[in-house]
């Protein structure tokens, strides 16, 4: 169980890097009839039908050349975070036919995946979770959409006992399955879990320079303020807290190195017309 780290509440974004905002939103939408939950300057929210997580598209900034987010082991077929899918084939042979890279389905006795490669370079997992799997969820109907959610967020870790501990005592994580080379976690009653990779010093080190500092994912608090001072006095490290587009937010950094973005539910939201 949680020791009493920081509150947070979910899992609340995941990002994709993107050259342009505007027209990559388009692609997911007419691609997989995501919907605009939210529009900033530099960012664009898109939600996955009726998943609390949010697919956050980011634009680079100032002279920052573009970067698209790849895998964190593309020999282990580990992307930064996956897709659900409720069809067991994940739809694969549509995806192709829309000219969408797709790898060949791998299949587990829990789960089928496949890896898609959006057309600005990005890589997602796509995962069917089965009838024996922790985190299953049944369709919700008898013609389910072609992505449910976000699935999982995968996190390379070198020491895998040290971080679960980390994230469980500092940022309040519940352990819920631990197989020896990884491990699942949760925050609060969010849906999205995290899923770390145990790798050996080299990979974790290419998977952090791919990243390029930059943050993948999320974490949603109630109060920004009380979040950072609880962060603080705990000895995590967290830059300035600051504004944008209406939502608070500030990053903190994992003793291996990841950086994860903190952010404060926003009261209004800014919803396309």
């Amino acid at each position: 169980m949680p020791s009493g780290g920081a509150s947070f509440v979910c899992i609340d974004r995941v990002f994709l890097p993107v050259p342009d905002a505007k027209a990559a939103a388009e692609w997911y939408i007419n691609e997989f009839e995501f919907r605009i939950g939210r529009r900033g300057s530099k960012e664009i929210d898109l939600r996955i039908q009726d998943g609390e997580t949010l697919l956050t598209l980011t634009e680079h900034s100032g002279n920052q050349r573009y970067q698209p987010l790849i895998h964190l082991d593309a020999s282990g077929h580990i992307p930064c975070f996956n897709f659900y899918c409720h069809w067991d084939d994940l739809h694969s042979g549509w995806l192709r036919s829309r000219n969408i890279s797709v790898t060949s389905t791998m299949q587990t006795d829990h789960m089928n995946v496949c890896e898609m490669i959006d057309p600005y370079g990005n890589v997602t997992g796509i995962c069917h979770e089965k009838s024996n799997s922790l985190f299953y969820t049944p369709a919700p109907g008898p013609v389910p959409p072609m992505f449910h959610r976000i699935l999982a967020v995968f996190l390379p870790v070198i020491d895998l006992e040290s971080s679960i501990r980390w994230y469980v005592d500092m940022l309040g994580f519940e352990l819920v399955n631990h197989w020896g080379q990884g491990a699942d976690l949760k925050i609060g009653r969010g849906e999205t879990i995290v899923t770390m990779i145990v790798m050996d010093e080299e990979l974790h080190r290419h998977a952090l320079l791919r990243l390029n500092g930059q943050a993948y994912y999320s974490l949603q608090t109630p109060s920004i303020h009380d979040a950072y001072r609880q962060l603080s006095q705990l000895g995590v490290p967290a830059g300035s807290c600051r504004e944008q587009d209406g939502v608070n937010r500030f990053h903190i950094c994992s003793p291996e190195g990841l950086i994860i973005r903190i952010s404060e539910k926003e009261l209004i939201q800014i919803v396309s017309t």
